[in-house]
């Protein structure tokens, strides 16, 4: 029989009659198959972010590791080992998730120019002054940089429009945005 130890809301260690343990974290992003949208530069920065956690847990695992008892309790470094490994994991495993499933962003074919798409930088009027925007995947928005997400209420509602079209933006206000401008890079 297995005794449980809850070390958090979502990591789960067990540690069985023999003093064998295993730990599990759940994630609920990682039980998602979403497509990413990603531009070149923000692809190469999650392989770079991968490898770079991939090599800090292999350094990690191949030093000394607490022993799991300590006198009849379990040994609290490595509890914390096991936690932080936990993590480690579930961290590499939503990184692999967005390998995975990640959807490069690419300059739309010459007929679709002028409709604001994913890459598009839109200069619009808001309220008589003018606001640029650049559609990205939600992975590499950045909305205080003018980099917003092709699912945030504004980039969901520009995507598709064209030159002249005013959009109307419900959310606790009414925002409309005439599109000015449309650029892909």
């Amino acid at each position: 029989m297995k005794s449980a130890f809850m070390r958090n809301s979502d990591t789960l260690l067990y540690i069985n009659k023999s003093g064998k343990s295993s730990a599990s974290f759940f994630s609920p992003t990682m039980m998602t198959m979403n497509r990413f949208y990603v531009t070149k530069k923000g692809l190469e920065k999650v392989k770079a972010e991968y490898e770079k956690l991939r090599d800090f847990k292999r350094q990690k695992t191949m030093g000394e590791t607490p022993n799991l008892l300590h006198s009849e309790d379990a040994n609290p470094e490595y509890l914390a080992f096991q936690e932080d490994m936990s993590l480690l994991d579930a961290r590499l495993a939503e990184y692999e998730n967005i390998l995975q499933n990640a959807e490069l962003i690419q300059k739309p074919a010459k007929e679709k120019i002028g409709v604001v798409g994913l890459g598009a930088t839109v200069i619009c009027e808001v309220g008589g002054e003018q606001d640029e925007f650049t559609i990205l995947g939600s992975l590499e928005s950045n909305p205080s940089a003018g980099k917003i997400s092709n699912e945030s209420p504004v980039g969901r509602a520009l995507l598709g429009h064209k030159i002249g079209e005013v959009i109307t933006v419900n959310s606790s206000v009414k925002v409309s945005y005439k599109i000015l401008k449309i650029s892909y890079h």
